[in-house]
């Protein structure tokens, strides 16, 4: 038989056991082979440090909506944390009183120069603009997808001023890793399917019932051909992009765009990429951030909006090929400007 727990050890057990679940005080000491009174005294003894709720059946568990862990980092397990936290400060654009309380929470956790810089952080945000009702929206998804809980929401689409309300059960929190935007997929009652839903278009939010998360539900082969979040049902189309030779080229194979890739050297120094994509519309605004130095080779409907593109801003900057009005940038002057970094 192992040794019984000392109260330290008995104490540091359980707050690992209320975060993963609630226990009524018989199921704890059964649990620790300990007597129920001894459970209640270190259960009272826990709540002077910790926000514990109280199920239907009765049993308890801490309340991760007001904590959840504290953790303790090396020097680059801190650095990760700082970048990640960098990243979510400068793209929070309200003032999002989570965000900037959890920089500061993590800040306490890290050295100079990353406290301090945290800190700065979490202030900036704190002097954004205030916008109560989507830090209550971000408050309401965050507990609902942590606690397996139900949503009633009003969604407005983009480019639609009428709102939609879906009962909604949240698989999954994704951050697009193109821009800023957080996203929420899961089933809705209203589509009848897994949709996606931008976190940002979320008007309202309240909780609902539990439900449960199917077992066939697959994150990753749901994102598998996903350039950004948007999964797709049918089959993924082959993206078949030529990059130009000299700095296009080496600024491609710097970066692993998608996990699907498959980059090919071509004889005059530019390299072919393709990857299945499931839906090629996500991937336009980084095609065009390329500019003149990729050319589209399929599939064809994407090549078609590429040059739809251009004859429109070649009319709207008054620059025809017959005219030849205009001073057009050499390719590398062009990709230079936009990609030059060091």
């Amino acid at each position: 038989m192992s040794r019984a727990l000392t109260r330290s050890e008995r104490l540091d057990e359980m707050k690992v056991l209320y975060f993963a679940r609630a226990y009524s005080d018989i199921e704890m000491a059964e649990r620790l082979g300990v007597d129920r009174t001894t459970v209640y005294r270190d259960r009272m003894t826990l709540e002077s440090e910790h926000a514990f709720v109280q199920d239907e059946e009765g049993r308890w568990r801490f309340d991760r909506s007001r904590y959840l862990s504290s953790i303790r980092v090396n020097l680059a397990e801190a650095l990760s944390l700082y970048l990640a936290a960098r990243r979510t400060s400068q793209q929070t654009r309200v003032a999002h009183t989570p965000v900037a309380s959890a920089l500061e929470k993590l800040a306490v956790t890290l050295r100079q120069p990353l406290t301090a810089r945290l800190v700065r952080a979490a202030d900036q945000i704190l002097a954004q603009r205030q916008d109560p009702a989507r830090t209550t929206v971000f408050e309401r998804v965050a507990e609902a997808w942590i606690e397996n809980r139900q949503l009633r929401l009003h969604y407005r689409a983009f480019g639609r001023d009428e709102e939609k309300v879906h009962r909604f059960s949240p698989y999954l929190l994704e951050p697009s890793p193109w821009n800023d935007g957080i996203y929420l997929i899961g089933q809705s009652d209203l589509a009848r399917q897994i949709i996606t839903l931008k976190l940002d278009r979320i008007t309202q939010a309240a909780l609902l019932g539990p439900f449960a998360l199917p077992e066939e539900f697959d994150e990753a082969q749901l994102l598998r051909h996903a350039w950004g979040i948007w999964g797709g049902e049918g089959v993924p189309e082959i993206v078949r992009l030529k990059f130009a030779s000299g700095q296009a080229t080496r600024r491609l194979k710097e970066s692993i765009w998608h996990p699907l890739e498959q980059v090919t050297d071509l004889p005059d120094g530019g390299c072919l990429w393709e990857a299945p994509i499931a839906e090629w519309q996500e991937m336009l605004p980084w095609v065009r951030g390329w500019g003149a130095a990729v050319e589209v080779l399929a599939p064809v409907e994407l090549r078609e909006t590429l040059m739809g593109e251009a004859r429109a801003l070649a009319l709207m900057y008054g620059w025809t090929v017959a005219s030849g009005r205009g001073a057009i940038p050499s390719l590398a002057d062009t990709f230079s400007e936009l990609f030059g970094g060091e």
